[in-house]
């Protein structure tokens, strides 16, 4: 069960509320003649420069249950992303990886939980980072604010940005809001917590960032995790 319970933190980071209906309309701003150097500009102010690692905390809330525990977030933005998540005697409850937008899960694992989107997770630690196949529909700019919108299949990712740190991430669907992702920083401009939804599932996962820090790099083993 426990295993259950925290791949559903990965699956979602997710949603307490009934989807709400979305617009297709560009949010209101200065619309970019060109949006393509507008998200580029948004892409590189989010990109760290060098591998980084995070620590963080998580509580998961799913229909009421709340299950809690540290985790670890290591990653070379854009290609590679290692997850793994540990209950409160330190015990690992998921390892998880994702290279290039492939995700590398023990196969047990994935017959158990739907994985968030790549888009989401490179938004939980602050990164625009859309799909390869998401088209850029349009960006707007209002103050400090900068929005952007993609279209992936059916769906439009939104990316909401404040002072060139990633604020929001929403994947919108026809019905409302599929999954999304809430960001707070310090003044200092550090990542102090993430809150991913699961609009649809009922459940939420709050992260609280411990540290973030910057590294040399990472062992190629780190993005095979045991079972995968």
């Amino acid at each position: 069960m426990a295993v259950r319970y925290a791949a559903a933190a990965l699956a979602v980071m997710v949603a307490a509320c009934a989807p709400a209906a979305t617009s297709t309309a560009p949010p209101p701003g200065q619309a970019a003649p060109d949006p393509a150097p507008v998200a580029a500009q948004a892409i590189r102010s989010t990109t760290p420069a060098s591998a980084r690692q995070a620590q963080f905390g998580w509580e998961l809330d799913e229909a009421g249950a709340r299950f809690r525990g540290r985790g670890t977030a290591r990653y070379v933005a854009p290609g590679r992303f290692r997850l793994d998540l540990f209950g409160p005697r330190g015990e690992t409850y998921l390892a998880a990886a994702m290279v290039d937008g492939q995700m590398r899960v023990p196969p047990l694992l994935l017959e158990r939980f739907r994985l968030p989107s790549p888009a989401l997770l490179w938004g939980a630690v602050g990164v625009v980072n859309p799909p390869a196949d998401a088209r850029l529909m349009d960006a707007s700019v209002n103050g400090d604010v900068t929005t952007l919108r993609y279209a992936l299949g059916d769906d439009v990712l939104e990316y909401r940005l404040r002072g060139g740190r990633l604020q929001t991430v929403r994947r919108n669907t026809r019905g409302g809001v599929a999954e999304s992702i809430d960001l707070e920083h310090s003044e200092a401009g550090n990542l102090q917590s993430a809150r991913y939804r699961d609009w649809a599932a009922y459940r939420s996962l709050n992260l609280t960032v411990e540290s973030q820090t910057d590294v040399t790099g990472f062992p190629e083993a780190t993005w095979n995790p045991p079972g995968t």
